[in-house]
């Protein structure tokens, strides 16, 4: 089974040390290793994403830093794993859980299109409310064909809505004890339920991009720059 892993971080905290990222690329290294990574990749700070959404006609566009969020995603995985158990597992053993929150989330499946290599990659994550659903799956069909238009241009190479089953949980560490809370998170205003891989030559044509998404019709499109992918 595949999970997505979300390292959340306090919104406009700066990027994390040398140091740290170092003992995450270890760790990425031994997950490679044993062939559980098949993707990866730290974001940008907030600071410098944005947050889409249409309402009434109209289209409204967000610059981060997000004050309105306590956390928000600064990296993420999408690791194999014989079950929800051992993404936990996984998890937990993270440095990353060590002082922040790693969130773990079933993958539903998983669109996957040529990487064209040109311009920046961005993550366009689709934020909706706790509970969520698409009664009939037009959404998702319109989602769907809306990334095909966009991988025939080259322009997106991974598009991935998430599961609904199993939970998803949310795993950290404190004074040596693991915390494992499981989904809903009635807490949260919205959580991530999909994404997509894009490239676009700059920021502003990756928020155009999020712009013209079917998703903002009815959740927020958050625009966040990826910094390199973990090799897989």
């Amino acid at each position: 089974m595949e999970f997505m892993l979300l390292f959340m971080f306090p919104a406009g905290a700066p990027t994390p040390t040398t140091d740290a990222m170092a003992e995450m690329g270890r760790f990425v290294g031994d997950l490679r290793e044993r062939k559980k990574l098949r993707r990866g990749a730290p974001l940008a700070t907030d600071a410098e994403g944005a947050r889409v959404r249409k309402r009434g006609g109209k289209t409204l566009v967000v610059d981060g830093p997000f004050a309105e969020s306590k956390e928000v995603v600064a990296g993420f995985w999408i690791i194999d794993v014989a079950d929800r158990a051992e993404a936990i597992d996984v998890a937990t053993r993270c440095p990353h859980s060590q002082d922040h929150v790693v969130e773990v989330s079933p993958v539903d499946t998983r669109y996957l299109y040529a990487d064209s290599e040109r311009g920046t990659p961005y993550l366009l994550a689709f934020l909706v409310e706790p509970g969520f659903e698409d009664c009939g799956g037009e959404m998702r069909r319109m989602m769907i064909a809306h990334a095909d238009g966009l991988a025939s241009a080259g322009k997106l190479h991974e598009t991935t809505p998430l599961a609904g089953t199993p939970p998803p949980a949310r795993v950290t560490r404190k004074g040596g004890k693991t915390l494992v809370v499981d989904g809903p998170f009635a807490e949260t205003k919205e959580v991530v339920g999909g994404f997509s891989l894009v490239r676009a030559p700059d920021r502003a044509a990756a928020v155009a991009l999020a712009c013209d998404y079917p998703h903002a019709q009815w959740g927020t499109v958050e625009v966040r720059e990826i910094l390199f992918f973990d090799r897989t």
